[in-house]
């Protein structure tokens, strides 16, 4: 299960991640509070979701310069945005109470997605 997203000039596919890393990926951009939450929203919708060349830049901006910044390399965002330096070892929590821990993203698919958002024309997910 996947993720991609897709320039909106060329439609190339830019950016690649799994739903688990997606999903604390959006909630981290959430947290930085530089998009409406109605467009942050829509980024959990395939098809649906995208971001403009300006809403990108914003988003990369932030990204760069508010979070990469205080996140070690040896530490994961989770979902609701606490943080652990407890490896992902690949469980998969199926108790609804313990379902939260099944997401999380680090430092490398940060900078990663923050380096597509720099030099998109803006993306829509697929």
């Amino acid at each position: 299960m996947g993720v991609t997203l897709h320039d909106l000039a060329s439609d190339e596919a830019v950016f690649d991640v799994n739903f688990w890393h997606w999903r604390a990926l959006v909630e981290a951009v959430r947290r930085l509070d530089v998009l409406p939450a109605e467009t942050v929203d829509l980024l959990h919708e395939p098809f649906v979701g995208e971001l403009t060349e300006p809403e990108a830049r914003l988003v990369a901006e932030a990204i760069q310069t508010r979070l990469l910044p205080t996140l070690p390399s040896d530490e994961r965002v989770m979902l609701d945005g606490t943080r652990t330096t407890t490896p992902d070892d690949g469980t998969f929590y199926r108790e609804p109470a313990r379902q939260h821990l099944n997401y999380s993203t680090d430092r490398a698919t940060l900078e990663e997605f923050a380096t597509c958002c720099a030099r998109c024309a803006g993306f829509r997910v697929g």
